[in-house]
């Protein structure tokens, strides 16, 4: 009867291990703007590339558009740049990403507090 306790409880880790790889990480505040965040989700491999669920969230009490850029850590190459609008409060779908690297780098500029990419607002943090 130990036995089938040890190995059930090993098999329930196991599983639960496995299930805590594919949760989404904390929102995160972006570098630059401090009314954005993004959170990240490692989805299984893709062949030889990995593959990343990004989402976002607008902190903002009216709609914004934002460029979004995805590139390796190293920011040697430009993996994605795609333009975001979001209403207020808003929480985009999620996107999927598939990168070279382990690792990428997010980064969110030409924020505007319109549909349109124009009058561009200023980092604040």
């Amino acid at each position: 009867m130990k036995k089938i306790w040890a190995i059930l409880f090993l098999v329930i880790s196991a599983g639960l291990a496995a299930q805590s790889q594919n949760e989404w990480e904390e929102w995160q505040k972006t570098s630059c703007y401090s009314k954005i965040w993004f959170r990240l989700r490692e989805e299984p491999r893709h062949g030889e590339q990995y593959h990343w669920k990004v989402q976002f969230r607008n902190g903002y009490n009216e709609l914004i558009s934002f460029n979004y850029h995805v590139a390796d850590k190293l920011q040697q190459y430009n993996i994605t740049t795609r333009r975001k609008t979001l209403n207020a409060g808003q929480e985009s779908e999620e996107i999927d990403i598939y990168a070279r690297e382990a690792d990428i780098y997010l980064l969110v500029d030409k924020v505007s507090l319109s549909p349109y990419p124009e009058s561009f607002l200023g980092c604040d943090q």
